[in-house]
């Protein structure tokens, strides 16, 4: 009796052979206080233009080493969330992000990436049609305006290769804007001038297509003059594919 109660003590239970634990990470303390203050200016409670305290009184506040805190500005400078100035009267400024945050970093990803030109060329098919029908939805006289001039600049440069390929992105670029979109307008400033590198080649736009090009950005034009959103998005649509199949892209 009394070997039967020992043996049922020294009884364990089963380990499960089902727990799927992967290394614990502890994130550092300067990661912690980036994160706390990023939530602080994108969620807008830290204003644009306003002062963070000094290192000290941060350190003070969150409990965490000078270091820790100088780490963790400098992360926040990196993502162009604050700007620091040294001496005696300087300090972090908040910077909140804008339009040109975005231009900056995808600019800076597709010149370390040696983006394709394919890649380029699809990312406007992407973006372009969409844009022609917000323009046309959206537009002002001011954008009318601007594009038909940037259009008639196009088409007397049309013999001029330099000249045409500059207005062409200055017109496509033209349409964007009108589409009264930040992103999409973020995301095509970003690629302009890639795209302006990798079709600067005689070969790749001859006086023929040229000319089919001057006829195609009239009848958009018009579509967007006109307000008609399905038109503009159609003709665009035709048009960067019908560039895309000229490349062998599509």
């Amino acid at each position: 009796m009394a070997k039967n109660q020992a043996r049922k003590k020294d009884t364990k239970p089963a380990v499960s052979s089902n727990l799927n634990l992967g290394p614990v990470k502890i994130p550092r303390a300067a990661d912690v206080l980036a994160n706390q203050l990023r939530d602080e200016i994108v969620g807008g409670r830290l204003a644009d233009g306003e002062m963070l305290p000094n290192e000290r009184e941060l350190a003070e506040t969150s409990g965490l080493s000078r270091s820790s805190v100088r780490d963790a500005l400098r992360m926040l400078e990196l993502e162009g969330l604050i700007v620091t100035k040294q001496g005696r009267n300087g300090g972090s400024r908040v910077c909140k992000p804008g339009r040109d945050t975005i231009v900056k970093t995808v600019s800076l990803f597709i010149s370390s990436q040696r983006t394709r030109r394919a890649s380029l060329v699809e990312a406007r098919g992407a973006i372009e049609p969409t844009a022609a029908m917000l323009a046309a939805k959206h537009r002002t006289e001011e954008d009318i305006a601007r594009i038909r001039s940037l259009h008639e600049a196009m088409a007397e440069g049309v013999d001029d290769l330099d000249r045409f390929l500059r207005g062409n992105i200055d017109w496509h670029m033209a349409i964007v804007d009108a589409s009264h979109n930040d992103l999409l307008i973020a995301f095509m400033e970003s690629i302009s001038h890639s795209v302006y590198d990798v079709t600067n080649d005689e070969t790749l736009n001859p006086p023929e297509v040229r000319r089919e090009v001057v006829a195609i950005h009239g009848r958009i034009t018009e579509a967007i003059e006109q307000q008609n959103p399905s038109e503009a998005k159609r003709l665009m649509d035709g048009h960067v594919n019908a560039y895309a199949e000229f490349l062998g892209i599509s």
